[in-house]
């Protein structure tokens, strides 16, 4: 029934799609200036130039990011972006750097600009009237956005040509009377300065950041929040101000979906959203791309539709398994395929052939509780035992060793939080266990009767196993390492694999979790495993600190895996939590999924108001 349900919701889909109008053109502009030749550097416009360009690529603008522009560079890129932004729908400007302001009109400074007076001045820097033109050309909206208000080194040292002009701290303000679809937007008041940052990225960008890729947030409420958001971080001191004419339709950068209107006269039509959840999720229905599935489920977990992209995915990854399958057509290929899928569509047709190649199945070998057989590779005993671990630290595991004594070597390692273990031959010191697929003997004193009273590991949760071979199996180890025998195998893209811990391992650069999925435990590794936000459990992460306050867990996992990249701490808060010994950078450098768990984390602090 369901394989008709869903070539039927294909055959409507199809139809659909055909209608569908596609998204608004997006062309964007970012350039962070932090290498300046004649003036103090700043840290962080390339950092915050790196991270609004990914932000906004990643929602469908075209992005051209530029870093440290002299000021030929500078009129090049402005010239470029020109040609690049006519007929666009959605045309916005970010800059990080120095600005200045010359006798009230605003201008950004390129890298090897000297600003010795202004009459060189106006020459060296580029007008903001200059990046103005092509962004009222917006067919929609036109936005800029300038986090160039901080304190200006070529302010106090420029010749005046007369005692009336100025050379103000800040930007001036900028009058966008008379126009439609334009927003400009100031990291801070006329006349004030912008904080730089004592983090990788400053105040206003920090704010933007949270906001950019938040669905269903209408563009001039985003930038109310922004301001919200740094006004929050400074004390007060900082404000951000804009200068809008916002056009009479709503403007999301992502859209998000509302319940279905009240039936009454059909509306004209218009263009579907870029990043409308439902659009995304019927345009991966029809082309059958499981890449496009799994990145809606990840982007909308909660989506009234992600439990049908759920069963989607599992429909894909059975017939691509069962694929290869067919290609190996060995006995053990299709007792795998059984392993993996015991309620498959093929499993009729894998019975067959497994009667054919192997007509009488050999009888399973008799489990040995003392050693780890790597032959065996499939079912492991239920963990339905009384006894659990306990009184071991959360990052520590219980060795289980070959026999009773501590001069035994060990054959593999209990979770701290490991419920269900089944106990018997106890001398008073050892006893012997088992644990799934796990056996051998375990000191008593860290074994008790009844469901663990530990307190729950952060990486708990459902994984799905990616970015494994679809011919091969997931080992399974009686221990988190590979010096572990393997005890069983995981099929790819198995997905509600239940872990209840991930330990580091000196040597690994992802964890190593215990899990359970259907007749399967032991160890996994953690580069093939990824919980429900799209996250896989890094070495280098550290887990939520047990504390009440949901904000202060979430800012100290941010801050650790700064800490352990060599970040060294300036403020307050940041010296009270963590050590600067051995710290050697303002500007640690992460790796792409630390960076990409940084950003999930602020995501997370932005949405609950952290």
């Amino acid at each position: 029934m369901h394989r008709w349900i869903l070539r039927l919701c294909l055959l409507i889909v199809a139809t659909f799609l055909s209608q569908v109008a596609w998204a608004e053109t997006r062309v964007a502009l970012v350039i962070g200036n932090s290498n300046y030749l004649n003036a103090s550097p700043l840290p962080n416009p390339s950092n915050d130039a790196r991270a609004v360009a990914a932000k906004l690529s990643a929602i469908g603008f075209d992005v051209a990011l530029h870093e440290n522009l002299d000021g030929q560079a500078f009129r090049v890129a402005l010239g470029e972006f020109s040609e690049k932004a006519l007929n666009a729908d959605l045309v916005l400007v970010f800059y990080a750097g120095h600005g200045i302001e010359l006798n009230g009109q605003n201008y950004l400074i390129p890298v090897d600009a000297r600003m010795k007076s202004e009459a060189t001045a106006q020459f060296e820097a580029i007008s903001l009237e200059q990046v103005l033109g092509p962004v009222r050309e917006a067919g929609k909206l036109g936005l800029v956005m300038l986090d160039a208000c901080r304190n200006n080194p070529f302010a106090a040292t420029m010749q005046r040509s007369n005692g009336t002009r100025s050379v103000s701290r800040g930007l001036a303000p900028i009058s966008v009377e008379g126009e439609t679809g334009v927003l400009i937007s100031f990291a801070a008041e006329a006349g004030k300065t912008a904080d730089d940052g004592n983090g990788q990225h400053s105040p206003y960008t920090e704010a933007l950041l949270g906001v950019l890729d938040q669905p269903g947030l209408e563009v001039g409420r985003m930038f109310r929040t922004v301001r919200a958001k740094v006004r929050e971080t400074t004390g007060g001191v900082q404000v951000p101000v804009e200068q809008a004419q916002l056009p009479d339709e709503d403007i999301y950068l992502v859209a998000g979906y509302a319940p279905a209107p009240t039936p009454g006269p059909a509306p004209a039509s218009q263009p579907a959203p870029l990043d409308d959840p439902v659009l995304a999720y019927l345009t991966a229905l029809q082309t059958g791309d499981r890449a496009a599935m799994e990145n809606f489920i990840r982007r909308y977990p909660d989506h009234p539709r992600a439990a049908d992209a759920r069963a989607v995915v599992s429909d894909m990854a059975e017939n691509e398994f069962w694929d290869a399958t067919k290609t190996k057509d060995t006995e053990a290929a299709y007792r795998a395929y059984i392993l993996g899928f015991p309620q498959g569509r093929y499993r009729a047709q894998a019975e067959a052939r497994i009667a054919v190649l192997a007509p009488v199945p050999p009888p399973a070998p008799e489990p040995q509780p003392a050693t780890q057989d790597p032959a065996v590779m499939g079912n492991c005993p239920a963990l339905d035992g009384p006894v659990s671990v306990q009184g071991i630290a959360t990052d520590d595991t219980l060795f289980v060793r070959t026999g009773p004594g501590s001069s035994n070597s060990e054959v593999g390692e209990l979770a701290y939080n490991a419920t269900g273990i089944s106990v018997y031959n106890c001398d008073g010191k050892w006893c012997q266990i088992r644990y799934g697929c796990i056996s051998g003997y375990s000191f008593i004193e860290y074994l008790a009767d009844g469901p663990s009273a530990a307190a729950p590991s952060a990486y708990a949760g459902l994984y799905l196993v990616v970015d494994h071979p679809a011919d091969q199996l997931l080992n399974i180890r009686s221990g988190p390492g590979t010096q572990y025998a393997v005890v069983s195998e995981l099929v790819p893209y198995a997905h509600d694999v239940v872990v209840t811990d991930c330990q580091a391992i000196e040597g690994y650069d992802f964890r190593w979790c215990n899990l359970s999925w259907n007749n399967i435990a032991g160890w996994g590794y953690g580069r093939y495993l990824q919980d429900q936000s799209g996250q896989k459990p890094m070495a280098t992460a550290a887990p939520v600190m047990p504390s009440g306050d949901i904000c202060l867990d979430l800012w100290y996992e941010r801050n650790a895996i700064y800490d352990a990249n060599g970040y060294c701490f300036g403020s307050e808060k940041g010296l009270a939590n963590f050590s600067n010994e051995g710290c050697y950078t303002s500007d640690p450098r992460l790796n792409t999924d630390e960076k990409l768990r940084v950003d999930a984390i602020k995501a997370e602090e932005a949405r609950r108001g952290c």
